[in-house]
């Protein structure tokens, strides 16, 4: 499951992307995990000023994949030099419709259960 590896990576205050090239499926599998997840972080966000930086920290995807599914979704414009985020309502008011049809069909990782501990490689001494 996608969420899972980027759950990780979240743990590990790391940002994360696929190996690219993506093949036309796994391209496909990955915008509807990004899509799912921006969507639903547009729907809790309460402040003012929304920021690519932010939102790449916070749910470990890196930016240009947040960018390039923003723009997908119609979501994101070019102005000035800078990249905005526009928070489309009719977008989100559908998300929120499909995530009622899914139910509880749908689980997500709970991070309070996640006991993993990244691998740390011994020291070597050297040859000898």
């Amino acid at each position: 499951r996608l969420d899972s590896g980027y759950l990780l990576t979240r743990v590990e205050g790391k940002v994360g992307s696929p190996e690219k090239p993506l093949s036309d499926l796994g391209l496909i599998s990955y915008r509807s995990y990004w899509k799912d997840v921006l969507l639903e972080y547009l729907c809790n966000f309460g402040g003012k000023e929304l920021s690519v930086k932010d939102i790449s920290q916070e749910m470990a995807i890196n930016s240009y994949d947040i960018v390039s599914t923003l723009q997908a979704l119609g979501m994101m414009k070019y102005w000035k030099g800078k990249h905005i985020i526009l928070k489309k309502q009719d977008v989100i008011d559908e998300y929120v419709e499909r995530m009622k049809k899914r139910g509880t069909m749908y689980k997500e990782i709970d991070p309070e259960f996640l006991k993993w501990t990244p691998f740390v490689a011994p020291a070597t001494t050297g040859p000898t």
